[in-house]
C-alpha cells in the first residue's frame, strides 16, 4: 500500500510528507496488531484450558441479569413427566426469548445472565434415567449461544423445577438416597449435554432449598435450618462429583453451590463448606439471594403488623415516615453483605447475589411517584454497591412481565430497557462499589 501511494504523480514535498505519514500509520497498525493479537491469543488460550479460579471468573461477572419466569416456568403437576414441551417457556410472561433481548442486556452493562431452568418439571424424556427432551436442551442452548456472542458469561441452574428436590429432598420424611440418584443422573445428563462449552458457563446445583411450598409428591416437614445445612452440603456433593466426572471442561468448570433458603443469615449462620470436597482446586462459588428489606422490595399493601415501604431514606415526602426505610434496616443490609465477604469471600469462595430486586410500585394518591421512582433507583444503587464493595456480584432479576407492580428491567418483546430508574441505579451502584474496593 505504502509504495503504491508513492508512485503516484504528486507533488514531490507533498508526496515524501504523506508517504512518511502512511508509513507510520502503517507501522503502528502492525504494532498494534501483534499486541493486540498476542492478548486474544493469550485470553482464548485461558478460555481454552479452564485456567480462571472461581474467584478470578468472578471478578469479571457483574453486574449480572437474570431470565426470570422464563425457562423455569410450568406446572408443579408435570414434575417427572415430558409434559410441558416448548411453551413451558412463557407459561409465567407472554413473550419467549430474542436474540435481541440477550444483545440488548449485553448492550446495556450487564456482564452476565443467569438462566434459571426447569428439567423434571414437565423436560424429562426418561423419568427413570433423568434424560432431558431434546427440544427443551435445544431451546436452552440456543439461549446460552446467543448470550456467549454477545459477550455474557452464563450461569445456569436447576431451578424451583417443581420442587422436586428444591423443597421435598429437605423435609424430614425425604427419600435422600433416592433423591442423591436422581439428582446425580440429572446433573451427569446436563453437564454431558453442555460439556464443550467453555468456562464462561457456570453450572450452579439448586436455587433457594429448603423455599416454597411442596410438590404434588411431596411428604414430610421441612428440616430445621441446622439440618438444611447439613444436606444442602450432601447434595451439592452429589452436584460436584457428577460433574466432575463427566471429564473434559467440566473437570475444572466453576460450579455454584448454595447456603439454606439462599437466605444470607441462614447461610452465614449454618453453611460450613469445609466439608465439600472437589478434585478441581479453588473452582467454587457460593449463592445466595437478597429481597431485603421485604417492606421495600415485595410487600404490595399495608398489613396490620406493617405499611408498605416506598421511600428511601432521604427520599421520602413530609409525613411519610412510616413509609420510609430505616437507618437501621440498612445498616443491617451492609453488614450482612460484609460478613458474606469475611467468612467465603476472604476465604477463596467467591458469592454470587444470584437474585435481587425490589418491585417498582403505583404510589397510593397521596404519595410522590416521583420519589418512589428515584427511592427505587437508590435501592439499587446502595445494595449493588455494598455487594461489589464486598467483592459480590449481584443478579438482577427480570420477571419480563412490565405492568406494576413489578421487577422488568428489560421489555421481553422489544428487547429495550423498561425501566431506567433500576438501570440508572444499577450503574450508579457498580461506579460506586468500584470505587469502594481500591
Amino acid at each position: 500500500m505504502t509504495i503504491l501511494f508513492c508512485k503516484l504523480n504528486l507533488n514531490v514535498r507533498v508526496r515524501q510528507v504523506m508517504c512518511a505519514l502512511f508509513s507510520l500509520r502503517a507501522a503502528l497498525l502492525m504494532l498494534l496488531t501483534v499486541v493486540c493479537g498476542g492478548a486474544v491469543a493469550q485470553d482464548r488460550q485461558r478460555l481454552q484450558h479452564l485456567d480462571y479460579t472461581a474467584a478470578e471468573l468472578a471478578s469479571f461477572m457483574a453486574p449480572g441479569w437474570n431470565l426470570g419466569n422464563t425457562m423455569e416456568a410450568g406446572d408443579n403437576n408435570n414434575v417427572f413427566t415430558d409434559n410441558a414441551g416448548l411453551k413451558a417457556e412463557t407459561a409465567w410472561q407472554p413473550n419467549t426469548v430474542s436474540k435481541e433481548l440477550i444483545k440488548s442486556v449485553a448492550k446495556n452493562g450487564f456482564k452476565s445472565i443467569r438462566i434459571p431452568v426447569s428439567w423434571v418439571m414437565g423436560h424429562l424424556a426418561d423419568s427413570k434415567t433423568m434424560a432431558v427432551d431434546r427440544a427443551w436442551l435445544a431451546r436452552v442452548r440456543q439461549i446460552i449461544d446467543w448470550s456467549l456472542e454477545s459477550g455474557l458469561f452464563v450461569v445456569v441452574n436447576d431451578h424451583w423445577d417443581g420442587g422436586w428436590i428444591e423443597y421435598d429432598g429437605f423435609t424430614d420424611s425425604a427419600a435422600v438416597d433416592v433423591e442423591k440418584k436422581r439428582f446425580a443422573a440429572l446433573w451427569t445428563t446436563l453437564a454431558t449435554a453442555f460439556a464443550d462449552y467453555d468456562e464462561r458457563l457456570v453450572f450452579a446445583g439448586l436455587n433457594e432449598p429448603g423455599v416454597g411450598g411442596a410438590s404434588p409428591l411431596a411428604h414430610g416437614k421441612k428440616i430445621d435450618t441446622k439440618a438444611l445445612a447439613g444436606r444442602i452440603v450432601e447434595y451439592e456433593q452429589v452436584f460436584v462429583d457428577a460433574v466432575r466426572k463427566t471429564g473434559g471442561k467440566n473437570s475444572r468448570r466453576v460450579l455454584v453451590v448454595q447456603g439454606p433458603n439462599a437466605n444470607i443469615n441462614d447461610t452465614y449462620n449454618n453453611l460450613d463448606l469445609t466439608t465439600l470436597h472437589d478434585t478441581a482446586d479453588r473452582r467454587i462459588m457460593l449463592e445466595i439471594h437478597h429481597y431485603d428489606p421485604y417492606q421495600f422490595t415485595l410487600m404490595n399493601k399495608d398489613e396490620d403488623w406493617g405499611r408498605v415501604w416506598y421511600y428511601w431514606p432521604g427520599l421520602a415526602p413530609a409525613g411519610a415516615e412510616t413509609q420510609t426505610v430505616t437507618e437501621k434496616v440498612i445498616e443491617d443490609i451492609r453488614k450482612s453483605m460484609v460478613s458474606l465477604k469475611e467468612k467465603f469471600v476472604d476465604h477463596g469462595i467467591p458469592v454470587i447475589i444470584g437474585e435481587m430486586g425490589a418491585n417498582h410500585r403505583i404510589v397510593p394518591q397521596g404519595g410522590s411517584q416521583q420519589l418512589h421512582d428515584r427511592s427505587l433507583a437508590r435501592w439499587y444503587e446502595f445494595n449493588v454497591a455494598e455487594a461489589v464493595a464486598n467483592g459480590l456480584v449481584p443478579f438482577v432479576w427480570d420477571t419480563g412481565y412490565t405492568p406494576r407492580p413489578c421487577i422488568a428491567l428489560f421489555d421481553r418483546k422489544t428487547g429495550k430497557v423498561a425501566d431506567s430508574d433500576m438501570l440508572q441505579g444499577v450503574k450508579a451502584g457498580m461506579n460506586a462499589g468500584r470505587k469502594g474496593r481500591k
